[in-house]
């Protein structure tokens, strides 16, 4: 085996810039309807997705996509007063009395859980809008964290890069990054949450990643899962519907992730301290007063 030291370092630092939900590309009326599989009750112009009342901004058009859950219900927050603040339609079930913007009505009629709506959007965006390469992170720790310094790392290169606002990890957060990315960007980067079993599943099925990452195993969800072990395997679901051409990366260091099931074709790329793995960590330091870390890198090749 030979191997390749890479003698310059990779400064991660706080550069990158989030995309806040109200830099969101634009998303067409119909566009919309049939993401949702909806029916347009009203016409409105082409804006962007905001499921926020709070964040509407004057001069902006937005389309307030009223989510609802077991415990709330953003269809309460519907009025006319939202016309001074920059939205120009709602996707949902209902609307107001006397509304006169826009409508696009899920699922045709009913009082359905826009929330499912929501995902079937983010599927729209990952198939029909969005035609770069996506990098899953998941882990117990330190996802986004991970997620910026690939961002960063990507940035450095040239690539046009979006990652994830915040960390947005769940369901919603998921969700909303998908939709949220523009047409142009050529890798996104996203980070996947948990809380217990199957959630891992149905993140990497909306988002569909071609780079699948899980960084480590931690006891954050012993209550739910029970052991370890068990932690492993629901964060080892990122990796469950991977393909040909995907690539399952796995920290080499924690026994419980370097051992987790790939599927049979799928690229396998270990990284970490450890002789032997695919990209191997010499030297790692603070940097830039603590805003940032410079590493050195051994990438093993045959």
């Amino acid at each position: 085996m030979a191997s390749n030291i890479y003698p310059h370092t990779l400064a991660c630092t706080s550069k990158t810039t989030f995309r806040c939900p109200s830099n969101s590309p634009i998303w067409t009326i119909n566009e919309i309807a049939e993401s949702v599989n909806g029916k347009i009750l009203k016409w409105g112009p082409p804006g962007i997705i905001c499921t926020d009342t709070r964040i509407l901004a004057p001069n902006k058009n937005q389309w307030f996509f009223a989510i609802t859950g077991q415990h709330f219900d953003a269809h309460e927050f519907i009025s006319p007063e939202l016309y001074g603040k920059g939205c120009v339609g709602v996707i949902g079930n209902q609307v107001c009395n006397n509304w006169d913007k826009g409508f696009v009505q899920v699922e045709g009629n009913g009082n359905v859980n826009t929330l499912n709506s929501l995902v079937n959007m983010a599927c729209y965006a990952r198939n029909s809008r969005f035609s770069g390469v996506l990098v899953g992170v998941t882990g117990s720790v330190g996802k986004s964290t991970t997620k910026s310094m690939i961002a960063l790392a990507l940035e450095s290169l040239g690539v046009n890069v979006f990652q994830s606002y915040g960390n947005w990890n769940n369901r919603v957060g998921v969700a909303l990054s998908l939709i949220g990315i523009d047409r142009a960007v050529d890798i996104a980067v996203l980070e996947m949450g948990m809380s217990g079993k199957g959630e891992i599943l149905e993140l990497a099925r909306m988002a569909r990643p071609e780079i699948r990452v899980v960084l480590n195993v931690g006891d954050s969800h012993l209550e739910s899962l029970g052991s370890l072990e068990d932690v492993a395997r629901a964060k080892g679901e990122i990796f469950q519907e991977s393909k040909l051409g995907d690539v399952c990366v796995l920290n080499a260091d924690d026994p419980l992730v370097a051992n987790l099931t790939v599927p049979r074709g799928v690229r396998k790329v270990f990284f970490g301290w450890r002789r032997g793995c695919d990209v191997r960590l010499v030297a790692a330091q603070v940097a830039n007063g603590g805003l940032g870390v410079q590493v050195v890198l051994e990438k093993e090749r045959e």
